[in-house]
């Protein structure tokens, strides 16, 4: 069975929206979304992510980290336009799948022994041969070799001979739905992991990026993000001897605070250089403090080692503590 990059073709009297879906489920369309999302990856993976804008500035002058911010390539797993992408790859994809399975449900167990001998004649690869054993002979010993070989085997009498139809490797057909289904599940989950619930509580639940200064406890309920928020990724900043209970999400022209369920007692803070002066390791050991159960929970984090606590990671990132959900 050969796969079409052609879209679906939805019979309707609307021109439009035969063309809009058969763009939205063509091949090429989802390859080229891909491609797109493949070249932001790497840009989100070269620039490091959800810097404070004097980070940018410092490093690469006011020029460049003002096309960052612009082009939000400071924070591209968030950015509206690469959320965009990823659902139309969600679209398109689904859509391709959903072209595609029947056809190969239906070539599932086909085995073409209707094709005619004149059909077969004119295949470029073939072969005739003359047969010394009587018909049913043959046919028993050709078919119990394909079977002994791992093909499915299927017989059929005609008018004037034995057809043997044989197929092998239908499993294989199975790679393009697990392949195409794994592109969509991933894209779910760049949408779920990429702010798109904090989108969502700024578009419909009056929540908005706060720009200005101050003490942290005096920043207005419309600057913050509930507990409940089920993804999000934020710095924390606590010194020695202080605890913290809010998140800061770094956002194109502020930030915005994610309240947390717990706080986090910093006991002390610990890094080690080589003998190059360079550091090779940061950790942090806390203490955390359950607001609903007064539970309260020591802990050392490094980079690759967080702690976790009511679903929510809280892991070492050069100075700083993180919270991620």
């Amino acid at each position: 069975m050969s796969v079409s990059t052609h879209g679906m073709r939805l019979k309707t009297p609307s021109a439009a929206l035969r063309s809009a879906v058969e763009l939205l489920s063509s091949m090429r369309f989802s390859i080229s979304l891909l491609t797109v999302i493949c070249i932001a990856s790497v840009i989100g993976t070269v620039l490091k992510q959800g810097e404070p804008l004097g980070n940018y500035v410092n490093q690469f002058g006011p020029f460049w980290s003002d096309v960052f911010i612009a082009l939000s390539l400071s924070t591209v797993y968030s950015a509206w336009w690469f959320m965009l992408i990823l659902a139309f790859l969600v679209i398109s994809t689904t859509l391709c799948i959903t072209r595609n399975t029947p056809k190969i449900i239906a070539d599932w167990n086909v085995y073409k022994e209707g094709i005619r001998e004149k059909s077969l004649q004119a295949f470029g690869h073939k072969h005739e041969a003359a047969l010394a054993q009587a018909p049913a002979e043959a046919t028993d010993r050709i078919a119990r070799q394909l079977a002994g070989s791992g093909w499915k085997v299927k017989v059929q009498l005609r008018e004037h001979g034995t057809m043997i139809a044989a197929k092998a490797g239908s499993a294989n057909k199975l790679g393009y739905i697990a392949a195409h289904s794994a592109i969509v599940l991933v894209c779910i989950g760049g949408l779920l992991d990429g702010d798109l619930f904090i989108r969502m509580q700024q578009w419909f639940g009056g929540k908005t990026i706060f720009n200005g200064g101050g003490m942290i406890a005096e920043v207005p309920a419309q600057h913050r993000l509930p507990p409940s928020n089920p993804a999000f990724r934020g710095n924390m900043f606590v010194s020695e001897g202080t605890a913290a209970s809010t998140a800061i999400l770094n956002q194109n022209g502020g930030v915005l605070l994610q309240d947390l369920p717990f706080s986090i007692e910093l006991k002390k803070f610990i890094v080690e250089h080589y003998s190059t002066g360079m550091p090779k390791l940061f950790a942090s050991e806390i203490i955390i403090h359950d607001k609903e159960t007064g539970e309260k929970k020591e802990a050392r984090v490094e980079v690759n080692h967080p702690a976790r606590h009511r679903g929510i990671e809280i892991y070492q990132s050069s100075f700083d503590m993180v919270a991620r959900k």
